[in-house]
């Protein structure tokens, strides 16, 4: 049983969230436009009061986040940045290891020492003293929210845990610190095993011989050979004096 939509005016929410769009009696349903208190936009299908179906959610740093909703979860999804650049989950070309450079470093190439560039917008914000740039704000550790660039008393949002450890670890901050080495962005080096050939064995005792040939003496087959004394036969016993070529 199909139930009757309406379309009503902008609907505020105790939460600061508005909509604007169709209605039914269970809520929004059809197409309609629904903003965060953050500034967020989702764009697209609702249903039963949720996201269902086609939509968009629009960042205010330009991003776009298309996708299918089904029931208020998303089930298939594209990001596609400010600049038009399509991310994709299976074939990132960008900041992957070995390769640290970023969008605008692939267009323009890379920067002498001294003159790189610090994030893909130019030209770079400058931090505040003690903040970190998550790149769609100011994030205070002492606070634990992101408030926005150009107002520091306005909160964009409050990051998760786990963000908050992330964005420590990751993000630029003020004053500069020195992060070191980082092994998560570099290959596994493995020492090299280097073999060294066995040394010679002193001359007193060095056996090695060249066998030169071999030749008859008194009914048996010897051999001539060369060490570093000179020539001798091996087991030479005379007993005629006949040595015969063998």
């Amino acid at each position: 049983m199909d139930i009757p939509r309406v379309q009503r005016d902008v609907k505020q929410f105790p939460t600061r969230s508005q909509y604007k769009g169709t209605w039914d009696l269970l809520g929004m349903s059809g197409y309609g436009v629904y903003k965060f208190p953050n500034d967020v936009v989702y764009e697209g299908e609702f249903d039963d009061g949720m996201f269902h179906g086609q939509g968009e959610l629009k960042y205010p740093s330009g991003e776009r986040l298309r996708g299918t909703w089904k029931k208020g979860q998303l089930t298939n999804r594209k990001l596609i940045f400010a600049d038009g650049l399509e991310y994709s989950e299976t074939d990132w070309m960008y900041c992957r290891m070995p390769d640290r450079r970023f969008t605008i470093e692939y267009d323009n190439g890379l920067q002498p020492a001294g003159q790189s560039y610090l994030t893909a917008e130019q030209p770079s914000r400058t931090i505040p003293t003690g903040y970190y740039d998550t790149g769609d704000g100011f994030y205070d550790p002492l606070t634990k929210v992101v408030y926005k660039f150009d107002d520091l008393t306005a909160i964009l949002r409050s990051p998760s845990v786990r963000e908050q450890k992330w964005i420590i670890e990751n993000c630029r901050t003020s004053p500069d610190i020195p992060l070191g080495p980082r092994k998560d962005l570099y290959e596994e080096w493995v020492e090299p095993q280097v073999l060294l050939p066995e040394p010679s064995a002193p001359a007193s005792t060095c056996k090695a011989t060249e066998t030169l040939g071999s030749y008859y003496v008194n009914g048996t087959d010897q051999e001539i050979t060369n060490d570093r004394s000179g020539l001798f036969l091996r087991n030479w016993r005379i007993s005629s004096g006949i040595l015969w070529d063998h």
